[in-house]
């Protein structure tokens, strides 16, 4: 009995000291999602919990934003991405996650503001409005 209850308090110990990494996710952050560049890119991406949506990431370089179709990000399958030179497309924005240093922004007609709101919380991020 003695050694479940320790196994119990070390879990406990782990979840307490290291919170943030035991209820977040950390599929963003690979190489690619680092801020590393000028430009954005445009993509589709594939979620296995929602349906497609398109999304735009910033602070990125063309070689990184070729190479999300190849890496993915976690459990999401990123489509057709494509790089442009700047910040992102604002105009039919319904928000952002802000990721420390870059953002993900989300658009009119791609799925639920709200929804996107909670995969940003899981992501660690800060929700933007536009």
């Amino acid at each position: 009995m003695k050694f479940l209850l320790s196994i119990f308090i070390a879990l406990v110990l782990g979840l307490t000291v290291n919170l943030e990494r035991g209820f977040t996710s950390s599929h963003h952050d690979s190489e690619s999602a680092q801020e590393n560049g000028t430009g954005h890119c445009v993509y589709k991406a594939d979620n296995p919990f929602a349906d497609t949506y398109q999304a735009c990431r910033t602070n990125i370089t063309a070689d990184a934003c070729m190479g999300l179709a190849e890496e993915g990000d976690g459990m999401v399958t990123i489509l057709d991405p494509e790089y442009g030179e700047g910040d992102c497309p604002r105009e039919t924005s319904v928000g952002s996650c802000e990721r420390g240093g870059w953002e993900e922004v989300y658009y009119e007609g791609q799925g639920e503001p709200q929804g996107m709101q909670i995969g940003c919380m899981f992501a660690a991020g800060d929700w933007l409005e536009p």
